[in-house]
């Protein structure tokens, strides 16, 4: 009986001893489009939600995109963002308290090497402090309940506004979207990103659109909306993200100047993208619906910074620990006078 598995063919050659096999040939030649059932899943749950908003609230799509951009913001980011900036808040906290223990210990460990006579070494005795520090902050953090990687929080949302993007891009019939480019880069290099989009294009979109953009399937023309994406971009970061000014950089230690520096150069540049991105959504005629999803998204996003900003924790933080000396005056001893400041 023939074997159903495929021969291996040795072939020898004059150019030396070469393998080949009739069907790693067969293999190669073939290319397959491998599914993605997850992300057509969270594409699908997406569109779903989408048209859900949409059909309950039997309002037109210019007024249903941006409804479902506030829903989203609202029931996802807020809650994620407060989430945050509680535990930021503790953490900020804890800064005095482990300033003060940190001088405990530098004096505890200083005094126990005086006692045994030995000197320590320095990286010995940072060693041994950051050892100390690390269980104290430990114990400081569970017992203040501040989670430790409180930031990444922030990031869960960023696949959920994906997704709603990329199934409203493929709702709108562009096929220019990141999950195509990814997935195509996956697959191979001549594959077409179109093919990946498996939604269908909504053609209701091009009779429910409002104002000057009747159609939501087609590009601004006028640039108002490419304008107003990329200035709301830019005020998203600007307000969300507080960096000092060059000026101020001066003034601050060495190691935290090239920290803020960095941060505020990757500000910077994030702003520039968001210059490049109203430019590039003008040049390739981005779909309206999306940029109006977008552009409510963000001004959302913006909205609630400046709200927490306000009323969030209008208390002033605890003040760092600082070191003081306190004089003593003997009865009857006249109370001395402050030195005046040199210029």
């Amino acid at each position: 009986m023939a074997s159903i598995y495929p021969r291996l063919v040795l072939r020898a050659r004059s150019g030396g001893n070469i393998i080949s096999s009739s069907a790693f040939q067969q293999r190669r030649s073939f290319h397959p489009t491998r599914p993605s059932p997850f992300i057509n899943e969270a594409l699908d749950i997406s569109s779903s939600f989408l048209h859900g908003v949409h059909d309950v609230t039997g309002l037109p799509w210019a007024a249903s995109i941006p409804l479902t951009a506030f829903i989203v913001r609202m029931t996802v980011a807020l809650p994620l963002q407060i989430y945050t900036r509680i535990h930021a808040r503790r953490n900020r906290d804890l800064s005095p308290l482990l300033l003060s223990w940190r001088k405990v210990y530098q004096d505890q460990i200083m005094e126990k090497a005086k006692e045994e006579g030995r000197p320590l070494l320095p990286f010995e005795a940072d060693q041994k402090l950051n050892e100390e520090m690390s269980k104290r902050q430990k114990s400081l953090r569970k017992r203040w309940k501040a989670a430790r990687f409180h930031g990444m929080a922030t990031f869960l949302q960023i696949p959920i506004w994906l997704s709603l993007m990329e199934s409203l891009r493929a709702m709108c019939g562009n096929n220019n979207g990141l999950v195509p480019w990814f997935l195509s880069l996956m697959e191979s290099e001549s594959a077409d990103p179109s093919q990946y989009h498996h939604l269908n294009i909504e053609q209701s979109l091009a009779s429910e659109g409002a104002l000057w953009f009747p159609d939501l399937l087609a590009g601004d023309t006028t640039g108002i909306l490419p304008l107003m994406l990329a200035a709301t971009i830019w005020t998203n970061v600007s307000v969300g993200w507080k960096t000092p000014s060059f000026k101020e950089l001066a003034d601050f230690p060495r190691t935290e100047m090239v920290k803020q520096g960095v941060l505020k150069t990757i500000k910077m540049f994030i702003q520039f993208m968001a210059i490049n991105i109203g430019i590039n959504s003008y040049m390739s005629g981005m779909p309206t619906g999306l940029m109006i999803y977008w552009i409510t998204s963000a001004n959302v996003a913006t909205l609630q910074t400046a709200f927490l900003n306000k009323y969030m924790f209008s208390k002033a933080p605890l003040k760092p620990w600082m070191k003081m000396h306190v004089g003593l005056r003997k009865a009857g001893e006249a109370k001395p006078e402050k030195a005046a400041s040199k210029i």
